[in-house]
């Protein structure tokens, strides 16, 4: 279970406690008016609710590819930030993207009662159940989220009996603290599918469910705008492309600039290589000593097509490096804090540096390692463009 708050004690004695009594009654409600089971044959809209950052968004596809594959006539909503409306244009896993920003979600200052506007949490309540949705699916083991998914009136509701709110799921799987990836975690979630396709005698589990992949798309006009964005500063796109992402959504996750700018320096000078610095929208980044590079603010999706066009990104664990992850771009991530296990990097070929310290400690790995990780990953670069070369294209 990949945790998205931290544990303790205390709440898993609340936790458990509210869901011994809440059971009992939805135990009750359910002998006296009992629903019938919705086959999976007539689930024709779904809701996906991942209401948090950009990474986990991107964790969020691989689930997303797997109910388009699965249902492909049903209408599938995702209920999250603006910026999940950005990161899934193109895409096609989506049918829309019903924008909402919980408060709790914040980075800070997230229990204001100021902004917790009841008006606005009703429009919302009342916009769920207008969809009508026959099944939800959420990940994030938090009772606020049950209660949304229970607030919607769906008769299939689907998360993990964990973080409370399990009696408001028709569908509580256990979960497995500190084992699993977040992407292992959704598509955990297709379980009771699975099973209830196979009491129907129309079990069609998905082979490919295992390899599924974080995904995002760009337009080819997007990703002409990232080269000549390039060729304003300079930038070939025959170029090797390092590009750095210093920033992260918290102060902690942030390694310290002048240890990007270190690698970044050796890599340019050993590599002849070109480095891109991304500059975060709170101006993170800018004054990065790094000799001759360019220094590039953009929107999110300019953000996207431009990394798309780096051969290597160096970054924190953040939103850009499974934005890379999730566009085949090799990564080199670096960890201070969080877990690895449960938020690195999907693809086979991705490297993390750092082990991770949970929510309050922070760890800094060393130059040498980040360095280290970054030449074998150029190397992994250097070889497939010869291989490209010679033999007309081999993707990473």
């Amino acid at each position: 279970m990949a945790q998205t708050w931290p544990v303790t004690r205390s709440k898993r004695i609340t936790f458990a406690a509210l869901d011994a009594v809440g059971g009992a009654i939805a135990r009750l409600g359910r002998a006296l008016s009992p629903r019938h089971a919705i086959p999976p044959g007539d689930i024709r809209r779904i809701l996906v609710v991942e209401p948090w950052h950009i990474g986990d968004v991107v964790l969020a596809t691989p689930l997303l590819r797997a109910l388009r594959s699965r249902y492909p006539r049903a209408h599938i909503s995702l209920l999250g930030k603006r910026h999940a409306e950005e990161l899934l244009m193109h895409s096609g896993l989506v049918d829309e993207v019903i924008v909402f920003d919980f408060p709790w979600t914040a980075t800070e200052k997230k229990y204001q009662l100021r902004r917790y506007d009841r008006q606005s949490f009703r429009a919302l309540v009342a916009r769920l159940r207008s969809g009508r949705f026959d099944l939800t699916i959420d990940s994030r083991m938090d009772i606020r989220s049950n209660l949304v998914t229970y607030l919607s009136g769906a008769p299939k509701r689907i998360g993990y009996r964990f973080g409370g709110g399990s009696f408001l799921l028709t569908d509580a799987l256990p979960a497995d603290p500190d084992a699993h990836h977040k992407v292992d975690d959704w598509l955990a979630l297709l379980g009771p599918l699975d099973e209830a396709e196979a009491a129907a005698s129309n079990f069609r589990r998905d082979t490919e469910t295992a390899a599924l992949k974080p995904l995002l798309r760009l337009s080819d006009a997007e990703r002409e705008l990232a080269r000549e964005k390039f060729r304003s500063h300079g930038v070939d796109p025959g170029d090797l492309i390092i590009g750095v992402h210093p920033g992260a959504s918290h102060p902690r996750r942030r390694w310290p600039l002048a240890r990007f700018a270190a690698v970044a320096e050796s890599l340019r000078s050993n590599y002849a290589a070109r480095i891109v610095v991304f500059v975060d929208p709170s101006g993170w980044g800018a004054d990065m000593p790094v000799h001759d590079g360019a220094f590039i603010r953009s929107s999110l999706r300019e953000l996207m097509a431009a990394v798309a066009e780096c051969d290597l990104l160096l970054c924190n664990d953040s939103g850009p490096m499974h934005i890379a992850d999730a566009l085949g771009i090799p990564v080199v991530a670096v960890f201070t804090t969080g877990n690895p296990v449960w938020y690195r990097p999907w693809g086979e070929h991705q490297l993390v540096v750092g082990r991770g310290t949970g929510h309050k400690s922070i760890g800094e790995p060393k130059v040498a390692e980040v360095q280290a990780a970054a030449e074998a990953q150029l190397a992994r670069v250097l070889e497939n463009r010869r291989d490209a070369a010679a033999y007309g294209g081999i993707d990473f």
